[in-house]
């Protein structure tokens, strides 16, 4: 066991690394504190979108809780009176809340906790510094009998640091994300970051485009023309945008045709911190992007690999590559499939991502 010293130096490497909170990381650590098997974070935004995370014990059982939708029968849930005992400030028992005559009638404990080995638990919910709430908890099986009533007593010379590393690892996720937007703008592309289809934020060559081109609405981000608003809101209504997607934004007086290409961010759909989920960046029909010849070099492509690359960024189909270049459209594929080998990846959206973000490292005007 480590000491409480030690606990917290590895919570607040947490904060810098999140991918340390889960796994055999510091929810696991926490556990143990609580002389638990699982730790769990569940995170719910101001829209009620629920994230979450675990140590490998829960993972499972979480899958299970989500998957047949059990967080509509948690009791803790039920009245004012439950929900605001667990927005006091500290860790509680359960049986601070429900007397184990009441979990003992409960369906949701009898069905899903005790069967899940996840019966007995304490709990805290952490507020956001927007509307999110973090909510942490430490679970054991019913064999193990009730958690003794100085477990919360560690648990809450813990919390202060959970809710400080909780909130930086948020705010390191949003500046991680100002950073890529904004590095775009060194290669000139318009570029937004993306939560549920609305703005979270944006580079200054993609504000030129509000609101000509695209509208920042309360209830997601709208273009003003109405066809590529159709493909846009079918992507955003759909799990479609999850693999991202490329569509076209026909001209106007003031604007040429320009395509538009939605990159989800690495790891968001299991990123209780992620600050978006995805990037859209809008490229013009008009001076198409010419990638940094030693963007391609770093994946040693052929010239025909690069070309296709560069096709591919520039918003051009399998089919249109096939046709412009006098081959068929399994050449073009295989060509693509050699250039995911070389690259690393498994989708045309990320590829699009890598080759975009690796250009935009490099210093402009210095290509050999």
């Amino acid at each position: 066991m480590l000491d409480e010293h030690e606990i917290i130096a590895r919570i607040y490497e947490a904060a810098a690394v999140p991918e340390l909170w889960g796994g055999r990381g510091v929810l696991d650590i926490i556990a143990e504190v609580a002389t638990c098997t699982d730790g769990v974070v569940i995170a719910v935004d101001d829209e009620g979108v629920i994230r979450w995370i675990t140590n490998d014990s829960a993972a499972p059982k979480l899958e299970v809780y989500f998957r047949d939708n059990w967080v509509v029968q948690n009791p803790y849930l039920e009245t004012p009176e439950r929900r605001a005992r667990f927005s006091e400030p500290r860790f509680l028992l359960d049986t601070e809340v429900m007397s184990a005559d009441e979990m003992q009638a409960s369906n949701y404990y009898q069905n899903f906790m005790r069967p899940q080995g996840m019966y007995w638990h304490a709990g805290t919910s952490i507020k956001g510094t927007t509307n999110d709430v973090i909510k942490v908890s430490v679970h054991r099986g019913y064999d193990a009998g009730p958690l003794k009533p100085n477990i919360t007593d560690r648990l809450n010379t813990l919390r202060p640091h959970l809710a400080r590393a909780t909130l930086l690892t948020a705010r390191l996720r949003f500046q991680q994300v100002q950073a890529a937007v904004d590095a775009f703008d060194l290669i000139g592309l318009p570029t937004a970051a993306i939560k549920r289809g609305g703005l979270v934020l944006s580079n200054k060559g993609f504000e030129k485009l509000i609101p000509k081109i695209v509208q920042d609405r309360t209830s997601r981000l709208t273009f003003t023309q109405a066809g590529a608003d159709a493909c846009w809101n079918k992507l955003v209504q759909t799990s479609a945008i999850a693999s991202g997607g490329t569509f076209p934004i026909g001209a106007s007086t003031e604007f040429p045709t320009m395509i538009a290409h939605v990159m989800p961010t690495t790891g968001a759909a299991r990123d209780i911190f992620s600050a978006a989920d995805q990037l859209l960046i809008i490229t013009s029909t008009e001076g198409a992007i010419d990638l940094d010849s030693r963007v391609l070099g770093l994946f040693d492509l052929t010239a025909a690999e690069a070309a296709v690359a560069r096709e591919l960024v520039n918003g051009k189909t399998i089919n249109d590559i096939a046709d412009a270049r006098k081959v068929s459209k399994d050449t073009v594929r295989i060509q693509l499939k050699s250039i995911f080998e070389k690259t690393g990846v498994h989708r045309q959206s990320d590829l699009i991502r890598v080759l975009l973000s690796v250009s935009s490292s490099f210093p402009v005007g210095k290509s050999d």
